[in-house]
């Protein structure tokens, strides 16, 4: 592991010393306060660019010490640089390359700069002039340098710059060491050769194939690994002198790990290294990422855990008849520029500098190594390779970010497939994937939405009825997927759509620019759906009605309709008169006679269905009745134009006629 670390770190390095070459030239930038961590007496300088930024001149100070940097010191666009009092700095979870005092004519001047760990200000300065600034905890800035609260602070973490630059506390946010930041950016594309495959279809034999071809490392990051085969494969790839290392999630959800432990210490006796993630001091709820990356070229993304129905090696025709293996899909990913990528998300994880990582020998030293691990290779050849772009996206760092900027800007079609949908993720609100699916299928886009069917009940049922998606559930096979295809783009990941899952776990995905791709996925998906796809439409019935009326008297008619979902309605009273309502329910005063009252319910996606009444209505003679016939007749605007006085004058003008008539008819 310490090799594997030392070369992460030698190679990080050579693409910081790349990026400073490529940036020589650019104009020079302003630089900025990045973050700070007062317990670890740290405080972080970026370069937002688009210049190198030379930090000979400034200096940084709290009001009462000051640190001043006396010779040049430069920081290429894009890049952040952390100083600190301490040598032994560890703040940022290795984030921050750290320049102690005394390094690089980083020098402290006058006072003593001591961050407070309650509160304090941070200024960024030069030649007297103030270029950034920060308060935090109790303490405020008073003047033109900061607006409103304090930033947040919280031991064992530290505070980030989130936002740009408005010299609030909205600019800022607590982070975890060690959980990266990693922000969506749609521009982070690599060129690939990637393999797309299915599962159950393709019996995991494309991961055999990458891993069987592994010569030198092999770094695995899986919530779940239960295939006897796999890790005979492994253990084979040991004794030739490949190195392989595990990271494995230590509680998977509804599993007990000692029923694998046999397979683990197998593994560790051929001299393989697993590591547990998870438990005291957690970055991640959950380790729920699913890759591998062999030789530092290819990388595994799948969206289902190994296990030995999902790695069984049997290449055939999905069955909707069983459910050997679940339904999901899978890439192999030929790129060294996004293997190397992967690379540093494996060792940021893998770190055991945060409490939550550790070895798999020290934790289960009396574990019992599993006897007769001979690998099979599975027979065939599974899939073709396709020239693509492809970009990654991680949480919690930015996957919801990812799938709904992909959502948005499709035009022609948005398929996706889900095991399930969070509670919170339901409803058609902003913010939710399901809403992004809807507001495609606003625009005339073709959303369809598969989910599994132990957990749909009767949502897809619903979202057929309230909004243009064509939601099915899906029983055989087990849907496991996270799919997403959105025009020619697919996403294969490991999210959920839950909250846990964009926000909290450690999750990897990535989106492959392909036509040939999405064509590749869109056929298997729209296979599924054609036979999962059940929604027939709705009925409505009209439940509040008198079939007459007495002169004068309010008519109230309800509908019901056969599914919850968001509707609207069409009222064609029957006497010439017609209402609109996105409500179930609307009142008016008849008008004189026999009549048929229909509504047409509409779900916003095509379907439509009516129901129609009979209703009459007797003459009524009173001035009341001829007010509201009036009213009624000039639409729902009248009740809204004519206010309680108006329609006062108007009953008093109305009885003086009647009166007037009345004397007319006595003379």
């Amino acid at each position: 592991m310490d090799t594997k670390m030392a070369l992460m770190l030698s190679l990080t390095l050579a693409m910081a010393i790349i990026i400073v070459a490529g940036n020589s030239d650019a104009a020079p930038s302003s630089p900025e306060i990045r973050a700070f961590d007062p317990y670890g007496e740290a405080i972080a300088v970026s370069n937002p660019g688009p210049g190198s930024v030379d930090l000979s001149g400034f200096s940084l100070t709290d009001g009462e010490g000051t640190w001043i940097f006396k010779e040049s010191f430069m920081i290429p666009a894009g890049s952040s640089v952390a100083f600190s009092s301490d040598p032994d700095c560890r703040s940022f979870g290795g984030r921050y390359h750290i320049v102690a005092l005394g390094e690089n004519g980083f020098s402290k001047a006058k006072g003593s700069l001591v961050l407070n760990n309650t509160g304090d200000e941070i200024f960024l300065m030069k030649d007297g002039a103030v270029i950034d600034a920060v308060c935090y905890g109790s303490k405020k800035i008073d003047g033109p340098d900061w607006s409103g609260p304090p930033a947040a602070i919280k031991r064992g973490y530290y505070t980030l710059r989130i936002g740009g630059d408005t010299d609030t506390a909205e600019d800022w946010a607590v982070r975890r060491p060690g959980v990266t930041e990693m922000d969506f950016d749609p521009g982070r594309s690599y060129p690939a050769e990637v393999t797309p495959f299915l599962f159950p279809d393709s019996g995991g034999v494309p991961v055999y194939r990458a891993l069987e071809a592994a010569e030198e490392r092999v770094d695995i990051a899986l919530y779940l690994l239960s295939s006897k085969n796999i890790y005979s494969l492994l253990c084979d790839l040991e004794d030739r002198g490949v190195e392989v290392t595990l990271l494995l999630e230590a509680y998977p959800l509804g599993m007990d790990m000692i029923a694998y432990m046999p397979l683990m210490k197998a593994l560790v006796n051929h001299g393989g290294e697993i590591y547990l993630i998870g438990g005291d001091g957690e970055r991640f709820p959950y380790m729920h990422a699913k890759y591998a990356v062999v030789d530092g070229r290819t990388t595994i993304l799948t969206t289902e855990n190994w296990t030995s129905d999902n790695m069984n090696g049997n290449i055939r025709p999905c069955s909707y008849g069983d459910d050997t293996g679940n339904r999901g899909w899978g890439a192999a990913i030929e790129s060294a520029d996004f293997a190397f990528l992967m690379e540093q998300i494996f060792a940021n994880d893998i770190c055991q500098d945060y409490g939550d990582v550790r070895s798999f020998a020290e934790t289960y030293p009396n574990a019992r190594a599993a006897g007769n691990l001979s690998y099979s290779s599975p027979e065939g050849e599974y899939g073709k390779p396709y020239q693509a772009s492809v970009v990654p996206f991680f949480s919690p760092d930015g996957s919801f970010e990812a799938e709904s900027y992909y959502m948005e800007n499709a035009v022609e079609r948005v398929y996706s497939q889900q095991q399930s949908i969070g509670s919170s993720m339901r409803d058609v609100a902003e913010g939710s994937p399901v809403w992004c699916m809807a507001q495609a299928a606003s625009r005339g886009v073709d959303s369809r939405l598969i989910i599994c069917e132990s957990s749909a009940g009767s949502y897809a049922d619903e979202l057929c009825a309230g909004t243009g998606i064509k939601a099915a559930s899906m029983r055989f096979p087990y849907v496991h997927n996270k799919g997403l295809i959105c025009d020619d783009i697919s996403i294969v990941a490991s999210v959920n759509w839950t909250d846990n899952s964009f926000s909290l776990n450690r999750e990897c995905g990535a989106a492959i620019e392909s036509a040939d791709i999405a064509a590749f996925f869109a056929e298997a998906f729209l296979r599924d759906h054609a036979r999962c796809y059940l929604y027939e439409g709705f009925t409505a019935e009209i439940i509040e009605m008198k079939a007459r009326y007495r002169a004068g008297e309010e008519a109230v008619f309800s509908v019901s309709v056969s599914a919850a979902g968001d509707y609207s309605f069409e009222w064609d009273l029957g006497d010439g008169r017609t209402r609109s309502t996105s409500v179930p329910r609307m009142s008016f005063w008849p008008a004189e006679g026999e009549h048929t009252m229909t509504v047409t319910v509409s779900d916003g996606s095509g379907f439509s269905c009516k129901a129609s009444a009979e209703y009459s209505s007797e003459k009524d003679p009173s001035a009341i009745g001829w007010i509201a016939g009036r009213l009624d007749a000039m639409g729902p605007a009248s009740y809204i134009i004519f206010p309680a006085a108006a329609i006062a004058s108007a009953f008093a003008y109305a009885m003086a006629r009647r009166s007037r008539g009345s004397r007319r008819r006595n003379r």
